[in-house]
C-alpha cells in the first residue's frame, strides 16, 4: 500500500507499506551478496538506517551451501535482517555474467519458500541494441512470466518489470500490459546498459514514457540504478526506488564514490567527504590497507555518501526546491546536464500536471535549462489571465503586471542580473491582478465594494472582507489569494471543486476535518497546491482548501491525505 506524504518536481515522498513494515520512499534497496559482504545487513539497519534490501535468489540458489542454509533458516534469518527483503531473479546475471538459462517457474517458487517479502518474476533483459521484433518478443515473455507468477503469488508482493527495450512505443504497451496484472512494484528494467555508457537522455525518455502510462498508485523501480549522482535526476522524473551494489562494486575497484561521479581512490590526496569513516582516517593510511581491508572502508563510504544523498533528496522535497538540487547535480557530467535541458523541454506539460502551482522556496535560475522549469511554463500561461495597463519587466516572464511583483513565481525567483523591480502599487491593483491569476480573466470583478487591511508592519494585504465578513487572506509567502468559504461562494464557476458524496464524511470534513482521498471526486482539472472548494452531494460548499494532489492522483490512490482543510 502506498501512501504519499509530500511532493515536488516529479517526485514524491511515500509511505510504502510492505508487510508490517514502511519504508519512506524515495529509497534505495542495497543489494546484499551473501558470497560478500562488506558491509552486513545489521551495520546497515544499525550504522546507516537502511530500512530495505535487494538479495539475489539466483545467488543463493545457485550456490549448494546457501541454498540450504536459507532453506533451513529462511531468508530474513539467513541474512540477519528483520525489514523487508526484495529478491531479485538473476535477470542481471543473464546480462552481466552471460547466465543463459534460469528457471522461471523454479526460481519464483524458490523466492516464496524461502520467505522473501518482495518477489521477481525472471524478465527477458533486452539490450540496447536488440531490434523492435526481438524486443517485443523479449517483452511478451516477459509479460506471460509476471502473469504466471502472480497466479502463484497471493501472500507477498510482486514486482512487474517493464521491458520493451529502446522502443518507447513497446515500453508503452508493457506498461499497460504490466499494470493489469496488478503487481505490486514497478521495475523498469533493461536500463543498466545505458547508465553505464551515459546514455541519459534516453534513460529518462524510458523512464518518463513509462510513469505517463503506470498509475500512481504502486512504488516505481529504476532496476539497478544505484549511483547517487543520478538519485536525484531520477526521483524528479518519477522514481520511487533504487538499488545499489555500487557501494560494493566500486570499492572492489577502489572506487570512492561522490554526487559527482566515482574518484579513484589512488588518485585521491585527502577525503573530500565528512562521513564517520572518511572523517577519522587519512588517505595515505587507507592506500596502505590490504585490499580486504581497503574494499570495506570504501563500502562504508560509498554506503554513507548512498544514504546521504537519499536524505538530501527527501529534504529537498519536503522544502520544495528538488529541481535545485537536480541542476547541482546535472553539472556533475556534460550528458546528464543535457539530459536535464532535453527532459525539461520535451515534458514540461506533463511535469506540470505533478508540480506544485506555488512553492515555499524561490525559483533559482542555475542555467539555461532553468527556462524550461513548469514553473515558469505555468506562469507564463497564467499570465495571459491578466490584463494591466502598468507593467514591469523580468526575464524569463516578460511583461509582468505591477499587482503580481509579490505573487509566485515573479516575486519569488532570482535571475542573476536581474535586479528586483522598484515599483509602487496600490492594494486594489495587488488583490485584482492576484485574483485574476489564480482564477481567470476579469474574476476580480466579483469582489465589488471589499475592504482590503493591511499590515501595519509590512505594508501588504492581510484579510479580505466584504463588510465585516471575511472573504480569505493573502498568504505572505507567496502572494496567493486564500478564500473562506464565503470567499469561495464569491468564486463559484471560477474555483475548481471536489465532491464528498459520503454524507457522514461531509458532516465531518464541514466541521474541519482532513479530508482524505478515498473519499474525494475531482470536479475539475486539478493542480498540486490549488485552492478549492469542497461540495457535497447536493452541491453546497461545505470547505475550502488546498489540493496536496492532482485530478488523476485522486482518482486512483487509496490512502492519504487529499486536501489540506482550511
Amino acid at each position: 500500500m502506498l501512501e504519499p506524504v509530500d511532493r515536488d518536481a516529479g517526485g514524491r515522498i511515500c509511505k510504502w507499506t510492505v508487510d508490517k513494515h514502511i519504508i519512506h520512499t524515495p529509497n534505495i534497496a542495497i543489494v546484499i551478496n551473501p558470497n560478500n559482504m562488506p558491509v552486513t545487513p545489521l551495520e546497515l539497519k544499525k550504522d546507516f538506517g537502511a530500512e530495505i534490501i535487494i538479495t539475489n535468489s539466483y545467488i543463493i540458489n545457485k550456490h549448494e551451501e546457501l541454498k540450504q542454509q536459507a532453506l533451513k533458516q529462511g531468508l530474513h534469518k539467513f541474512l540477519n535482517w528483520s525489514g523487508p527483503i526484495y529478491t531479485d531473479s538473476g535477470t542481471f546475471q543473464m546480462y552481466s555474467q552471460g547466465v543463459k538459462t534460469i528457471d522461471p517457474i523454479g526460481i519464483v517458487e524458490f523466492q516464496k519458500t524461502i520467505g522473501s517479502n518482495i518477489v521477481t518474476p525472471v524478465d527477458v533483459f533486452t539490450f540496447p541494441d536488440d531490434t523492435a521484433a526481438v524486443a517485443k518478443r523479449k517483452l511478451n515473455e516477459t509479460v506471460r512470466r509476471i502473469m504466471a507468477a502472480r497466479k502463484s503469488i497471493s501472500d507477498r508482493y510482486l514486482v512487474g518489470p517493464i521491458q520493451g527495450g529502446m522502443y518507447l512505443d513497446l515500453r508503452k504497451a508493457a506498461c499497460k500490459k504490466v499494470a493489469k496484472i496488478q503487481p505490486d512494484v514497478f521495475a523498469i528494467g533493461g536500463i543498466v546498459p545505458l547508465m553505464e555508457s551515459y546514455r541519459f537522455d534516453e534513460l529518462a525518455e524510458i523512464i518518463i514514457t513509462c510513469k505517463k502510462n503506470l498509475p500512481f498508485t504502486k512504488p516505481v523501480h529504476a532496476f539497478g540504478a544505484g549511483h547517487p549522482m543520478l538519485f536525484a535526476f531520477l526521483t524528479a522524473i518519477g522514481c520511487d526506488l533504487f538499488d545499489s551494489a555500487m557501494y560494493s562494486l566500486a570499492a572492489q575497484r577502489d572506487g570512492y564514490l561522490t554526487t559527482s561521479g566515482t574518484i579513484p581512490l589512488f588518485d585521491l590526496q585527502e577525503f573530500p567527504c565528512s562521513c564517520p569513516v572518511c572523517s577519522k582516517a587519512d588517505v595515505i593510511d587507507i592506500k596502505k590497507l590490504p585490499k580486504p581491508e581497503r574494499e570495506v572502508f570504501l563500502a562504508k563510504h560509498n554506503l554513507y555518501v548512498t544514504f546521504q544523498e537519499m536524505r538530501a533528496i527527501r529534504t529537498a522535497i519536503r522544502g520544495q526546491w528538488l529541481w535545485e538540487l537536480v541542476q547541482e547535480r546535472a553539472r556533475a557530467h556534460p550528458t546528464l546536464l543535457e539530459a536535464l535541458h532535453w527532459t525539461l523541454a520535451r515534458h514540461a506539460k506533463w511535469l506540470l500536471n505533478l508540480e506544485w502551482v506555488s512553492k515555499r522556496s524561490a525559483l533559482f535560475w542555475s542555467g539555461e535549462e532553468s527556462g524550461h522549469r513548469p514553473e515558469i511554463l505555468r506562469a507564463l500561461e497564467w499570465l495571459k489571465r491578466v490584463k494591466s495597463k502598468r507593467k514591469f519587466t523580468k526575464p524569463p516572464f516578460g511583461k509582468i503586471p505591477v499587482g503580481l511583483k509579490s505573487v509566485y513565481p515573479f516575486g519569488q525567483s532570482i535571475i542573476p542580473g536581474v535586479p528586483e523591480p522598484k515599483i509602487k502599487t496600490t492594494p486594489k491593483e495587488i488583490f485584482s491582478a492576484t485574483v485574476d491569476y489564480q482564477f481567470g480573466n476579469s474574476t476580480s470583478k466579483r469582489f465589488k465594494d471589499v475592504r482590503l487591511e493591511i499590515s501595519r508592519r509590512t505594508g501588504r494585504i492581510r484579510r479580505v472582507y466584504k463588510d465585516n465578513t471575511l472573504l480569505g487572506t493573502i498568504r505572505p509567502a507567496d502572494g496567493f489569494f486564500v478564500p473562506t468559504i464565503e470567499g469561495a461562494k464569491i468564486l463559484k464557476g471560477k474555483i475548481k471543486k471536489v465532491k464528498i458524496t459520503d454524507p457522514e464524511v461531509a458532516g465531518i470534513v464541514s466541521r474541519g476535518g482532513s479530508v482524505f482521498v478515498k473519499f474525494v471526486k475531482p470536479l475539475d482539472v486539478i493542480f498540486p497546491g490549488e485552492e478549492v472548494s469542497i461540495v457535497d452531494k447536493n452541491n453546497k460548499i461545505i470547505g475550502v482548501g488546498q489540493t496536496l494532489l492532482n485530478s488523476e492522483e485522486m482518482k486512483q490512490l487509496k490512502r492519504g491525505v487529499a486536501i489540506v482543510r482550511r
